[in-house]
């Protein structure tokens, strides 16, 4: 342990509980089933022919009401587990702060014994923090594939009915360089939440399931 620094970090359970992340959605199918072999056959095209267009699934978390729903009482499940991991960062930060600025004025032994029980409390607190963070990923897919799952099954809907044979991940495309530029009129991830909301309003979506039992 480098000396008297903290080195855990809290973020990690912050990240699952303020869930920062979401689980990556299913890769959806394209479009290109749309068009029936018989009138794909009519028209004289393979059935690739038709619109392309981009998604921001991040914004899902916020925008599909259903899943936020569901975010936020899953937020709320963990906010115990956050003030306590917060809690035990707090009182060793204490410890810490009691060795760097009195650890002199004490005897060795009594300055060994706080560094000692500093250790042990940072081991403990990142081990707590690991099992929080374990459990939110658990839940945390718990609660949301299901949706993500009616989402890749509403998307292939949405996108036969529109004439878009292929949709892009905006996100992952722009960071993986083959998105270079777009028109906004290829950006349906606004309309295909509403629609997606008009559907399957968040009203009539449990909140969170329980969780499992052991």
């Amino acid at each position: 342990m480098k000396k008297l620094i903290f080195a855990f970090a809290l973020s990690s359970l912050l990240a699952i509980v303020a869930f920062a992340q979401t689980p990556t959605p299913p890769a959806t199918r394209p479009a290109a089933t749309g068009t029936t072999p018989a009138s794909t056959a009519a028209a004289g095209g393979t059935g690739a022919e038709g619109k392309v267009a981009y998604i921001n699934t991040a914004q899902f978390r916020i925008g599909v009401q259903e899943l936020k729903t569901r975010m936020d009482a899953l937020n709320t499940e963990f906010e115990p587990k956050k003030k306590e991991i917060q809690a035990g960062e707090e009182a060793l930060n204490n410890l810490k702060s009691r060795i760097q600025n009195q650890g002199s004025t004490v005897s060795p032994q009594v300055r060994a014994q706080w560094v000692e029980e500093a250790t042990e409390n940072e081991r403990n607190l990142k081990r707590k923090a690991e099992d929080y963070e374990s459990q939110g990923n658990k839940r945390l897919a718990e609660i949301s594939q299901p949706v993500y799952d009616k989402v890749g099954e509403f998307l292939r809907q949405y996108c036969q009915q529109r004439g878009i044979v292929l949709v892009l991940e905006g996100g992952a495309a722009a960071q993986a360089g083959v998105l270079l530029w777009a028109s906004p009129a290829t950006d349906i991830t606004e309309d295909f939440m509403k629609e997606y909301n008009k559907v399957h309003p968040a009203g009539a979506a449990t909140a969170a399931p329980a969780p499992k039992k052991p």
